[in-house]
């Protein structure tokens, strides 16, 4: 998807949302997480090259767990240089801890960006986003449990826990329906398993208090690998027919209510915190940019790769559903949500200039 027709859809949403304020911040929030997010992320995931996955898994790893870490800290740390209060600070950090991986991945897919890269940007976008929803539950326990020390270890374990669980599972999706269609080799029983598996997967690890994000990620994956090896050409190219087409729609859909969901007459209502956080966003983009990729890689890494992944720097609909999702009983919540809308506005439409300008110089 070109990036003037995501920015067309978010503006025309924009407007839509200035018309009927606040009517569809929750229908995003609902199905961002429980419609859209299932078959977007398999369908990012099932078009992953596995052995670039592999090749350049340390850069993918530093960016996609201590990078949110690191993004969490430097945002909430930057909110309470202002006076913000320190829950909400941290509740705010793990939810723009993470690119997003709708936005990245369809933007990133029409660049002329090495592949290596493309792989790094995609997978970063795909695994920070399952971290920063471990993280931004991890902190709504914490805070219910009360901020101790034992009780936020004892959050922590569950977290990975939770994590690996959501991975075996999501495996485990894949080689049982992989099993199972092997002998069917007919496209519409292909397609049937991934878009049953995808959703399958989700929520089954959600019902398990796994992680779901990281069950798809697995299932998509994995499942790729099995089907890819067993079933012919022709079924694989139909099969990514159809997911190409339903990204496509659901993609649509997603920046359009991204847009809508943003309500203007809150957006600059808190403008020093705001600014505080975007500040922090860019400082810790910058840290994991050109810090954390050159030492995770452990070599002289080319300049423009770097400038590259400093600007794949958008949030978008899941910062939003995170921060609408938010429970009432949460301190400052909707101060949260102005921060929120604001952070996610400023960063999709400044992806629309910067990103194509650090593309651009692999054209030479």
């Amino acid at each position: 998807m070109p990036l003037w027709v995501i920015v067309t859809l978010v503006l025309t949403g924009i407007g839509v949302g200035f018309a009927e304020p606040g009517r569809f911040s929750y229908a995003l929030g609902a199905a961002t997480l429980y419609v859209f997010l299932p078959p977007l992320l398999f369908e990012a995931a099932w078009n992953l090259d596995a052995r670039q996955l592999l090749s350049a898994w340390k850069p993918i790893f530093a960016l996609a767990v201590p990078g949110v870490a690191l993004t969490t800290i430097v945002v909430a740390g930057a909110l309470a240089l202002v006076g913000f209060p320190w829950p909400a600070s941290l509740l705010i950090g793990a939810m723009v801890s993470a690119t997003d991986p709708i936005a990245v991945v369809a933007i990133f897919r029409r660049l002329p960006v090495p592949a290596v890269l493309s792989t790094i940007v995609q997978s970063e976008a795909l695994l920070n986003d399952a971290m920063a929803v471990v993280v931004y539950r991890s902190i709504l326990l914490a805070l219910a449990a009360g901020l101790t020390i034992e009780s936020s270890l004892r959050i922590a374990g569950q977290a990975v826990l939770g994590a690996a669980a959501g991975i075996a599972l999501g495996a485990a999706f894949a080689a049982v329906i992989g099993h199972l269609v092997i002998r069917r080799r007919g496209d519409t029983m292909q397609i049937l398993a991934t878009l049953g598996g995808a959703y399958a997967s989700y929520f089954a690890a959600d019902a398990a208090h796994a992680s779901g994000i990281f069950a798809v990620i697995a299932f998509g994956i994995a499942l790729r690998e099995v089907e890819r090896r067993s079933i012919t050409i022709v079924v694989v190219e139909d099969v990514g027919r159809f997911w190409d087409v339903l990204a496509l729609l659901a993609n649509t859909l997603v920046f359009f209510l991204t847009g809508a969901a943003i309500e203007l007459f809150r957006v600059g209502r808190a403008p020093v915190a705001a600014a505080a956080a975007l500040g922090g966003i860019l400082i810790a983009r910058l840290a994991l940019a050109y810090v954390l990729t050159p030492l995770a890689m452990g070599r002289l890494v080319d300049r423009r790769w770097l400038n590259v992944v400093r600007v794949a720097n958008a949030r978008g609909a899941l910062s939003l559903a995170l921060a609408i999702a938010l429970p009432l009983s949460i301190p400052s919540r909707g101060t949260i949500i102005d921060i929120t809308f604001t952070l996610v506005l400023a960063t999709l439409l400044s992806s629309a200039f910067t990103v194509p300008r650090a593309a651009d110089a692999f054209k030479a």
